[in-house]
């Protein structure tokens, strides 16, 4: 009895575990490559200037960023919504 149990506990955490890794895996990702303008290090965020269009990215939880002006970079970013106000 206790081995039914057991496995059934199992398998629920294995599906928690799948279930959690496809709601984060259904963020698409995108890409920006563009030329460094600036980089603040104690707002944490980076520049990038690609034909005129300057982004600006967040860089919170990247470690060992070692980026300059001028730098050439391709920036692995995704859309993610912090607030919804409807009108």
């Amino acid at each position: 009895m206790r081995s039914r149990a057991f496995i059934a506990v199992l398998g629920l955490v294995a599906l928690i575990v799948a279930v959690a890794s496809l709601s984060t895996a259904a963020v698409k990702q995108y890409q920006f490559t563009g030329t460094v303008t600036d980089v603040d290090a104690k707002a944490k965020t980076v520049s990038v200037d690609k034909g005129g269009d300057i982004w600006e990215f967040a860089t919170d939880g990247l470690k060992d960023l070692k980026l300059k002006k001028g730098d050439k970079v391709t920036i692995h970013y995704q859309m993610i919504a912090k607030k919804v106000e409807a009108k």
